[in-house]
């Protein structure tokens, strides 16, 4: 996963961090149980998000605390909350992985990524009841492989597509929240696809690999990233910022739909805060490159 779905550490209370650390550590024990640390090695913030959505939605009276130590604390135990929603998002997780790793190999023939997917699908898994679920995941990345191969830079289409998989993880069930839920996914997903590359342009630049931007940058040819005027990526961010304000607004839109108390803050910590982290991390060091290079 991309990681990008995240709180905003240094505007939380840290009794709302500790709560969103034991979600975090619960996410991970599941996937230990479910895979090992093959399984662990997937964690990400963004479906410790799932998970705190969920749980905060449909409030599940069946959630386990307790303390433990792990490879990442071996020294000290640390408490953690699981709950369906735990496993859910852990089974998930899995999916999604194991199709981006294939799609990874088949597009850029990543071997580590090859062996990876085949080491998350090692031992019997009950996936059977995600079958609709897998077929959209599994469907939506291949449209995206596709239209990255042909060189599309149709950004809305491309991230409307990840939009779509990660849509059907969030609508957890049919029901009266359904749609909402579904809408919350498919807009985090535009910013989660637009927002990764926007992250990696420079280093798809160098690769000469794909990214729709590249094509958005006036002016540009070549793969020497460091031609490109500060002039010219102060526009590129402007747009980026633009363009992800457009699903950031409508997913937070979504968001105060749900009747949400439990974490609420938490959640919202993230929607308006968290999810920019990486886009001005990754803008604050392109300024750092460009002003390195002008007093070169």
């Amino acid at each position: 996963m991309f990681g990008y779905i995240a709180v905003n550490q240094q505007e939380m209370k840290y009794k709302e961090y500790d709560e969103y650390h034991r979600y975090y550590c619960g996410l991970c024990k599941s996937l230990g149980e479910c895979k090992g640390v093959r399984g662990q090695l997937s964690l990400s913030y963004d479906m410790t998000f799932l998970v705190m959505l969920l749980t905060g939605l449909y409030e599940p009276a069946d959630e386990i605390t307790g303390m433990r130590r792990c490879a990442a604390h071996p020294f000290s135990k640390h408490e953690y909350i699981q709950n369906k929603y735990s496993q859910y998002a852990a089974d998930m997780n899995i999916i999604l992985t194991y199709y981006k790793c294939l799609d990874d190999w088949q597009d850029e023939r990543k071997a580590l990524r090859k062996l990876y997917s085949c080491a998350l699908m090692l031992g019997r898994d009950d996936f059977s009841k995600y079958e609709v679920k897998i077929q959209l995941i599994k469907d939506r990345l291949e449209k995206i492989g596709e239209l990255e191969s042909e060189g599309s830079n149709d950004l809305d289409k491309l991230s409307g597509y990840f939009g779509e998989a990660l849509a059907g993880i969030f609508a957890y069930t049919n029901d009266e929240w359904e749609k909402s839920l579904a809408r919350v996914g498919f807009h985090l997903g535009k910013f989660v696809y637009i927002l990764d590359a926007y992250d990696d342009l420079e280093k798809d630049i160098k690769k000469k690999s794909f990214n729709p931007l590249i094509s958005r940058l006036n002016g540009f040819s070549g793969n020497d990233p460091s031609k490109i005027s500060s002039k010219e990526w102060e526009r590129i961010s402007t747009w980026v910022k633009e363009v992800l304000m457009l699903s950031a607004a409508e997913c937070a839109k979504e968001f105060e739909k749900l009747p949400i108390i439990k974490n609420v803050e938490i959640l919202r910590n993230i929607l308006y805060s968290g999810i920019w982290n990486g886009y001005y991390r990754a803008m604050s060091k392109r300024d750092k490159k460009n002003g390195e290079q002008c007093e070169k």
